[in-house]
């Protein structure tokens, strides 16, 4: 399984591969780095209170983004997905000070 030392909720680039049933290890490198960034725009659009780690929310939140940007990084992106949106809210919501 890869495993970065920055990739403390354990989502990884296997975990992404399963959910979008790739084989092979050419996207590697792409995965991850939208997993790194996918973190940092969850993270960021939520604030600084959020658990780094374990939070389902959290994870199914970069996880969908991730999925999202891989499958459609051929087309012109404007609009973040609503369940990655609607994620985002609902942490805010449970995470606010």
């Amino acid at each position: 399984m890869t495993e970065t030392s920055n990739n403390p909720i354990g989502i990884t680039v296997d975990t992404i591969k399963d959910a979008l049933r790739i084989d092979g290890s050419n996207d590697d490198a792409l995965i991850q780095g939208y997993i790194d960034t996918a973190k940092d725009y969850v993270s960021n659009a939520v604030g600084e209170s959020v658990p780094m780690h374990g939070d389902t929310k959290y994870n199914l939140a970069v996880i969908l983004l991730v999925q999202f940007w891989y499958s459609n990084r051929t087309i012109d992106m404007k609009q973040t997905p609503y369940q990655v949106r609607s994620l985002i809210q609902q942490l805010r919501g449970e995470y606010w000070q």
